[in-house]
C-alpha cells in the first residue's frame, strides 16, 4: 500500500471516529439522565432540582465526547503530518 493509500485510510478512520463520537455525544445529550433515591426516602415534599452548580452529564454522553476527543486528535494529528510532508526542505548553505 503505497503513501497515499495509507494517508486517504488514516483520514476515513479519523472521520469515522469523529462522526462516531459526535453522534454518541449527541445521544447522550439528548437523553435525560435518571437518578433515583434507592437508600432512604426522601424528604416529603421538596424535589431536588440542580441549582447553579450542577449539571448532570450521562455517561453516553462523557463517552461520546472522549471518542469525540480522539477523532479530532487524529485529524490533528494527520493535518501536522501532512503540512510537514508538503513543506519544501530548507538547505543550510551557510558554512562556518
Amino acid at each position: 500500500m503505497g503513501n497515499r493509500a495509507k494517508s486517504i485510510v488514516a483520514w476515513a478512520a479519523a472521520g469515522v471516529v469523529i462522526v462516531v463520537g459526535a453522534t454518541t455525544l449527541a445521544i447522550g445529550v439528548a437523553t435525560p439522565v435518571a437518578f433515583g433515591w434507592f437508600a432512604y426516602q426522601p424528604l416529603a415534599g421538596d424535589v431536588f432540582t440542580p441549582g447553579n452548580g450542577g449539571i448532570f452529564v450521562s455517561r453516553v454522553a462523557i463517552i461520546g465526547s472522549a471518542i469525540l476527543t480522539v477523532g479530532m486528535l487524529a485529524a490533528a494529528f494527520l493535518t501536522g503530518w501532512h503540512f510537514a510532508r508538503t513543506r519544501p526542505r530548507s538547505r543550510d548553505t551557510e558554512s562556518a
